[in-house]
C-alpha cells in the first residue's frame, strides 16, 4: 500500500463514481442528476483499508455484491465520500455488515424489501445496520421520469418492462448522487 494512500482512504469511505458509458450510466443520470452538484454520480461503494491493501465493498450488475480491490478504479474518475469524524466509530461495522452481503444478487427492482442490494441500497443497508438509525440517510421517493415531466425516460420503461416487473416510481430509495449530498460525508476530489 502507498503511503500516500493511507492518508487519501480511510475504512468506512465511499467511493463515488463518475461515469456515464453505458445506457444503464446515462439513465441513472437522467433521473439522479442534480444541477446544483459538479459531478453526478453513477456507482458508490465502501472503502476497507487493510494491511493488504485498499478494497472496495460494492454491488454490481452480473456479479451482485462483491469485493474488489481499488485498483480495479486505475482509469476512473471518481471521488471520496469522508465519514465526518463523529461517524467513523461505524466505520468497521459498516464494512462488516456490507461484507456480510457478498455473494448476493443485484437488486434490479431497486426494492428495499428483497435480500438483494444495488450499489446505494448497500451503503445504506450498511450504515443503517451500524448506527441502528433507519434515517441515518435520506430515502426520497424514487422517480424514472425525465426532468420536468410526468413522462418516464424510456430506458426505464424497457428495463422495467423486461423484468416483468412494475416501474417502482414513488417508492423509497437511494442513489449515488443524492448518497454524495448527505450531512455524514465530505466530498474529497
Amino acid at each position: 500500500m502507498c503511503s500516500a494512500c493511507g492518508n487519501r482512504f480511510s475504512t468506512g469511505d465511499l467511493l463515488f463514481v463518475v461515469s456515464e458509458q453505458t445506457d444503464f450510466e446515462k439513465s441513472i443520470v437522467e433521473v439522479t442528476k442534480n444541477e446544483k452538484c459538479d459531478n453526478n454520480f453513477t456507482h458508490v461503494g465502501i472503502i476497507n483499508v487493510t494491511d493488504t491493501g485498499i478494497f472496495v465493498v460494492e454491488a454490481v450488475p452480473t456479479k451482485g455484491v462483491i469485493y474488489s480491490t481499488l485498483n480495479n478504479y486505475d482509469s476512473t474518475k471518481f471521488v471520496i465520500g469522508k465519514l465526518k469524524p463523529k461517524y467513523k466509530k461505524y466505520a468497521k461495522s459498516v464494512v462488516n455488515r456490507a461484507c456480510s452481503h457478498l455473494g448476493k444478487g443485484y437488486d434490479y427492482a431497486f426494492d428495499f424489501e428483497n435480500d438483494l442490494y444495488y450499489c446505494s441500497e448497500l451503503v445504506y443497508d450498511a450504515f443503517v445496520f451500524a448506527s441502528k438509525d433507519p434515517h441515518f440517510f435520506e430515502t426520497p421517493n424514487m422517480t424514472f421520469k425525465k426532468e420536468d415531466s410526468n413522462e418516464y425516460v424510456t430506458f426505464w420503461v424497457d428495463y422495467f418492462d423486461k423484468q416483468n416487473i412494475p416501474i417502482p416510481e414513488g417508492k423509497p430509495g437511494i442513489n449515488p448522487t443524492g448518497l454524495s449530498h448527505s450531512k455524514q460525508l465530505t466530498i474529497k476530489n
